[in-house]
């Protein structure tokens, strides 16, 4: 019974670590949107990078793009590779 409701207790917690890490997510990618949407834009060197599985954060955050990036697109790309993957 004690190992069932430690199951259940881990479960409850990872679920709401789950949920933050989420929600930074979402955050995140909304500030990328408008700090780098000159990188994502048309004509920008990430253009052709398809939205959603971090491939365009990616794309920002490679050397030679990132020395493009505004410093609040920098800043952004900082904190999304600081979130837990």
């Amino acid at each position: 019974m004690r190992c069932l409701l430690f199951v259940l207790a881990l479960s409850l917690v990872s679920a709401t670590a789950f949920a933050a890490d989420e929600a930074a997510d979402t955050a995140n990618r909304a500030l990328f949107e408008k700090e780098c949407a000159a990188l994502i834009a048309p004509g920008g060197p990430c253009a052709d990078v398809q939205k959603g599985g971090g491939g365009r954060r990616g794309c920002v955050a490679k050397p030679e793009n990132l020395d493009k990036a505004s410093p609040a697109c920098k800043k952004v790309i900082e904190e999304w590779k600081a979130l837990p993957k």
